[in-house]
């Protein structure tokens, strides 16, 4: 029980982080918008630029239960990549997304 209420927070969490993030890449407020990013990271445990530097079953491994959560932030992610023009990288937070919901990492 004190489980699933911890993780229900989370996701509340991370949700409004989501979408306080993408506010601010709506108004443009791209630096802004990578705060949120590594502020959401940090709440699941594991910094922005060690995700990207893991391999993907190393990160479901890390985050058990809220991969899914991290699935989610990373899709949000990629919309903050394509404000930056940065395509390749949003297509690339996609597929890892993807695998990290499909456990095929």
């Amino acid at each position: 029980m004190q489980q699933r209420d911890y993780i229900e927070r989370m996701i509340h969490q991370i949700a409004a982080a989501i979408a306080a993030m993408l506010g601010k890449v709506a108004k443009g407020e791209l630096l802004e918008a990578e705060r949120d990013l590594d502020a959401a990271w940090s709440s699941l445990g594991l910094r922005r630029r060690d995700v990207l530097r893991l391999d993907d079953t190393t990160v479901r491994v890390m985050l058990g239960p809220k991969s899914e959560l991290a699935a989610q932030l990373a899709v949000a992610e990629a919309s903050f990549e394509e404000a930056r023009g940065a395509r390749s990288a949003a297509e690339t937070l996609r597929e890892r997304a993807a695998r990290w919901r499909d456990g095929d990492g």
